[in-house]
Parts: structure tokens; C-alpha cells; sequence
């Protein structure tokens, strides 16, 4: 969770950077084309699977709403809104994922998931009024809200293709179906790159790798682990990297009370993600207690590959 969370929170500061050189559109033609072009080796290899017919519609709308829609629609509202402002705008997604996943996957959160979700979004928006990444247009603003809904929409149709595919398979397959239909602002980006600087460059560069390539492997790792609802509470702490990001790289230092609101927003997301031990079942005759040596078989529920986000 950690590992996403920096990830996808270094994106908002090289968006920023990027715009300098690239518009929305070329943005997004171009991350998703490295990260289709740095995995089309591991297809090539057969580490990717094939994608079986019955998952097309899934992991075609996987990609459409979590890679066309939701990037298209972050990179035209962070033209109009700050770096900060939109990271805690996209950290609603976990409300729309909790909604989400209760109606279509009859998920339920609990007390404790339930008490976490609203600190961490008590937290956020204690960082929003702090003007911890500065305010925007009403127009920009919608429009992050927007890309929220869609990355929550994805999160929901990737989780249940997770159980028969890598995090790997659907990184690949979901920036491919989300690549399609970019393909005709194609000689935008090719211009785009040979007019950009190699700050610009680079930045996309890091956009298609680290925050696509590398971030939806450790996500699809959580997200495997953990209920759609509790996972995409990580997207809390993505707005506290960005800041913490921004002031590094960029020397945008947030307000006391924005740190404050970061502190909140991680109390939350630990509130929701930290189980409380199951007790364990005292020794009976007829059911003696198990030899410590030999630690019980995992459910059959846990016995898949844990290849979600390892790369493999």
C-alpha cells in the first residue's frame, strides 16, 4: 500500500511537469504506450497470459475507464487546478469504490472499514481547506471528480479478473484496450515528442513505467489481498506522497494544517487496513490443537499464486 501510494502520488508532480510540454491527450497516448511497449517482451515470452474470450468486455472496460477515461480526464482538470488540490479530489475514489463494490460485488466493509473511510476523508478534506495544493476552476475540478469515479469503476471490474490473472496480465491487457481508441491523436504525441524537453520527455517517460507499469503491479497486489473497498482506501495516502512530492521536487512546501490533514488521512487508512487478530479456537477432544511445527493448511480461497503484482 505504501509502495502504490508513493507511486501514483509521484504522478501529480510530473503531470505538472509534463503539461509543459505535452497536451492531455499526447500525455496519455504516450504512457500508455511505453508501458504497452516495455511488457510486450513478457507476452512475447508467455509471461502474460492470454486473454480468454469470456474477459474480453471486463478487461476491455477495465481499460477504458481506469486508462482512457480516468487519465484523459486528470490531465484536462490539472490544467485548470493545482497539483495538490487534484490529488485530494481523486482521493473520493474509495467512496465510489465502497459504493461500488456493495452493490455489484456485495462487498460489506464493516465498523472498522466503514470508521476508517471517513477518517481518512475527514482528513482530506482538512488538507483541501488548508489549500495544501492551491484551489482551480469549477470546470477542472468536475472533471477530477469524474476521473475518480472512473479509476473506482475499474478498480470493480479488475478485482474479480484478478483471481485468474497477474497483476502483469491486466496492466498489459488494460493499457492496450485503453491505448486503442487514443490512437488517433498518435501523431499529436509523435510531435509532441519531438518538440518537448527532455524534462517533459522524461517525465512522461515516468508516467507510463513507474506510475502505470510498476504502480498496478504493487495495486493489483493489494487489491488481490483485500476487499475493492478497503484497498482503494491506499488512494487516501496517495494525496499526503503528492504533497510530500511536490515540496521535494518541486518546492511546493504544504501548511502546517495540510500535514496535519496527511497525519489524519494515514491514521484513517490504517484504521481500515490493520485486522484484528481472528481468536484462536481452544483445544477440545475431538478437536485436538494443532502442532506448532505444522501450521494449519490456508483456506482454499487463499491457495492461488501470488503473482498479482510480483512480475512473474
Amino acid at each position: 500500500m505504501a509502495a502504490t501510494a508513493i507511486l501514483w502520488g509521484s504522478a501529480f508532480p510530473a503531470i505538472r511537469v509534463a503539461l509543459d510540454g505535452y497536451s492531455p491527450t499526447a500525455m496519455a497516448v504516450l504512457r500508455l504506450a511505453f508501458a504497452v511497449v516495455f511488457l510486450l517482451p513478457f507476452l512475447l515470452t508467455g509471461r502474460i497470459s492470454r486473454l480468454r474470450r469470456g474477459d474480453l468486455l471486463r478487461m476491455a472496460g477495465f481499460g477504458l475507464t481506469g486508462m482512457t477515461a480516468y487519465q484523459l480526464l486528470l490531465y484536462a482538470g490539472e490544467q485548470h487546478v493545482e497539483g495538490g488540490t487534484a490529488a485530494m479530489l481523486v482521493a473520493t475514489s474509495p467512496v465510489f469504490a465502497t459504493a461500488l463494490g456493495m452493490l455489484v460485488l456485495r462487498e460489506r466493509p464493516g465498523a472498522r472499514g466503514v470508521a476508517g473511510l471517513l477518517i481518512a476523508l475527514s482528513g482530506a478534506l482538512v488538507v483541501a481547506l488548508a489549500g495544501g495544493g492551491g484551489g482551480g476552476s469549477q470546470a477542472g475540478m468536475v472533471m477530477i471528480v469524474l476521473a475518480a469515479a472512473s479509476q473506482a469503476t475499474s478498480f470493480i471490474l479488475q478485482k474479480p479478473l484478478l483471481r485468474r490473472y497477474s497483476g502483469m496480465d491486466c496492466i498489459f491487457y488494460g493499457s492496450l484496450f485503453g491505448l486503442l481508441p487514443l490512437l488517433l491523436f498518435a501523431p499529436e504525441a509523435a510531435g509532441g515528442l519531438a518538440t518537448a524537453g527532455w524534462q517533459q520527455t522524461a517525465a512522461v517517460v515516468w508516467l507510463g513505467l513507474g506510475c502505470t507499469v510498476l504502480a498496478f503491479c504493487t495495486w493489483s497486489r493489494v487489491l488481490k489481498a483485500a476487499s475493492a473497498s478497503t484497498s482503494s482506501l491506499v488512494l487516501y495516502a496517495v494525496p499526503v506522497a503528492a504533497l510530500a512530492l511536490d515540496a521535494v521536487l518541486l518546492g511546493a512546501v504544504p501548511t502546517p494544517m495540510a500535514g496535519l490533514g496527511g497525519l489524519i488521512v494515514l491514521a484513517g487508512v490504517g484504521t481500515a487496513a490493520v485486522r484484528r487478530p481472528a481468536p484462536r479456537p481452544c483445544p477440545t477432544d475431538d478437536a485436538p490443537a494443532p502442532v506448532a511445527d505444522e501450521p494449519a493448511p490456508a483456506p482454499v480461497a487463499e491457495r492461488v499464486p501470488a503473482t498479482a503484482g510480483s512480475g512473474r
